[in-house]
């Protein structure tokens, strides 16, 4: 009998692992379909999106720091950089501290497009939410952040 038990929660398991992968592979298409969308929306190039929106909460970046925050090689974060600066949606200006360092900050038209970005996404998010019954929202919420918090311990234990 208890070899039957084991045998049934193996087999629990595979299954929940297996709709886990399938779930989270769908959601990873969904969200990079959104920054397509996004993208497309807002005229900017995925790489250019999500370089603005490292500027939350930051006057300014290095290039050494967008480039490992976007997890790109420097010369990819310069790419992106310059092509931002062209748009006038960023500005260069030396670091006060070392004349070797340039600092990226948005410009006011950067800002405002930055603005319009956090206001779709907010609007997209709440769409999502009137597609879940007001009910099971909490759970939801719930739910993911224990999926987040299990996702950096496997990470950490990876590293």
């Amino acid at each position: 009998m208890n070899d039957v038990n084991q045998t049934n929660d193996v087999r629990i398991l595979e299954y929940q692992a297996n709709k886990l992968q399938e779930l989270i592979g769908e959601l990873h298409n969904c969200c990079k379909e959104r920054y397509a969308t996004e993208a497309k929306a807002f005229k900017v190039p995925q790489a250019e999106l999500r370089c603005l929106m490292l500027f939350e909460g930051h006057k300014y970046l290095t290039g050494i720091q967008i480039s490992g925050l976007l997890d790109v090689a420097k010369s990819r974060a310069t790419v992106i950089i310059e092509n931002l600066v062209k748009k006038g949606l960023v500005q260069r200006s030396q670091d006060p501290n070392d004349a070797r360092v340039k600092l990226i900050s948005l410009t006011p038209v950067g800002q405002r497009k930055v603005r319009e970005i956090e206001e779709f996404m907010f609007t997209l998010h709440q769409q999502l939410l009137d597609h879940i019954d007001p009910i099971q929202r909490t759970g939801v919420i719930s739910a993911l952040e224990t999926l987040r918090s299990s996702m950096e311990s496997v990470k950490a234990q990876l590293a």
